[in-house]
């Protein structure tokens, strides 16, 4: 996917973030579109991480369910869409822990019963934010 793809993509994510922050009644009704927009947010930041480091085969796509696999196994999944060898790349294992942190009880809270307090959300959502600086501090700005 070319990088303007991800940016629009990452554009969506931040119009629907914008939009919860503001609802007068708070995070909690939008738990299950906050967590499924965060992956998709995910899934994009690292796919941009990997094109800007020349590191991704042509039209491969990263899964934001591989995110949710232990490290071991994430970098074999990985592995196979990659040109370079992951140990190379700038800021990988911070940059996979994040994305490991933010699909972590992804869909307990998109499919499970509402939660009682929105701290997880805005957990969340700083760990997003927290992944996209880092992603920046290897790949430049990303305008969304």
């Amino acid at each position: 996917m070319q990088e303007e793809k991800h940016i629009e993509a990452l554009k969506e994510v931040k119009r629907l973030i914008d939009i919860a922050m503001r609802d007068p009644d708070g995070l909690l009704p939008w738990q299950r579109v906050i967590m499924t927009v965060l992956s998709l947010g995910v899934q994009n930041l690292v796919e941009i991480w990997l094109h800007r480091s020349t590191a991704i085969k042509p039209s491969a796509t990263i899964k934001h369910e591989w995110f949710s696999s232990e490290d071991r196994k994430l970098r074999l999944k990985m592995s196979g869409v990659l040109t370079k060898d992951f140990r190379k790349l700038k800021n990988a294992d911070a940059i996979l822990s994040l994305a490991r942190e933010i699909e972590k009880d992804r869909n307990s809270i998109v499919y499970g019963s509402p939660l009682i307090n929105d701290s997880v959300i805005r957990e969340k959502l700083d760990v997003f934010l927290e992944l996209k600086k880092s992603v920046e501090s290897v790949s430049g700005d990303i305008q969304w």
